[in-house]
């Protein structure tokens, strides 16, 4: 049996996770590798201990599949492994971003390209495989108006600098 970790995690980041790694949806699980920056945040925030864990009951819970190499073997034959709250409260902000940067990167590409939002985020949500609801695209296009809000403001502030030095 594979070493298994369980973690919270809101539904939309179970899709994002399952993209990047490569893992089909049909599986149960994902599968981590250390290939990804995000599969060595998760190897590094495992907690190792020679009882059970007690943790509570999760909303939304994800299975993430460790690999098993030379170094870590014995470790996880031996004793019982986890993630405590405190890290995967971590590690929830760290996916977050990245999907985020994930999404800017995603509108910034489109948008050079001469397409409409609303193309934009039906394409993001289907390469993602996110579930295509009102919940999900409305997120999606919240993220990007922000985005742009962002850029707005550096443009007023670059242009007010370069008026009134």
């Amino acid at each position: 049996m594979k070493p298994q970790v369980i973690i919270e995690l809101p539904p939309h980041l179970h899709d994002y996770l399952f993209h990047e790694f490569g893992t089909p949806r049909s599986e149960e699980a994902i599968t981590v590798t250390a290939a990804n920056d995000l599969g060595k945040l998760i190897q590094s925030m495992i907690t190792v201990s020679d009882r059970p864990p007690k943790q509570a009951i999760k909303e939304h819970p994800v299975t993430l599949v460790l690999p098993v190499q030379e170094w870590n073997h014995f470790i996880f034959q031996e004793n019982f492994i986890y993630i405590p709250e405190w890290k995967q409260r971590m590690l929830r902000e760290y996916i977050e971003a990245s999907y985020r940067i994930r999404i800017r990167e995603y509108f910034i590409a489109g948008y050079e390209k001469g397409y409409k939002q609303d193309r934009i985020i039906r394409a993001f949500l289907y390469a993602y495989n996110i579930k295509n609801n009102a919940i999900n695209y409305d997120a999606v296009k919240k993220y990007d108006y922000r985005n742009r809000q962002r850029m707005v403001k550096e443009v007023d502030r670059d242009i007010q600098l370069s008026l009134f030095p």
